[in-house]
């Protein structure tokens, strides 16, 4: 797995004695990440469909793998999907959907293959 239980708990703060279910957010998210790019980016890179050999896996692919466990750890608590930010003096509340990945897995599209 690119990403262990431990950097998991360090990213989200939350430290559990379930290891094995934040194992099993990380993974998938990591099959979520690697269907989006079109191959297991644990074993090799593209960047804009050539194969770079010796490059250590991008950071943004890491950070796209706890955002998306993180969000599904979230979700386990028993939101349906959705959560919310107040803010402060003003009163208002804005709520987002946490169950679309795509703006997360946008940011790593450049390491996509492109289907022909």
């Amino acid at each position: 797995m690119i990403i262990t239980a431990e950097q998991f708990q360090k990213y989200t703060g939350v430290f559990s004695d379930n290891v094995e279910l934040q194992e099993s957010y990380l993974q998938s998210a990591q099959e979520m990440v690697a269907d989006f790019l079109g191959y297991n980016p644990e074993k090799s890179i593209y960047i804009n469909d050539v194969l770079v050999a010796d490059l250590e896996m991008p950071e943004v692919i890491k950070m796209t793998i706890m955002r998306i466990a993180a969000l599904l750890q979230t979700e386990a608590d028993g939101n349906i999907g959705v959560t919310s930010k107040s803010f402060g003096d003003s009163g208002t509340r804005t709520f987002l959907n946490t169950v679309n990945f795509d703006k997360y897995l946008i940011q790593i599209s450049k390491y996509k293959l492109i289907r022909i």
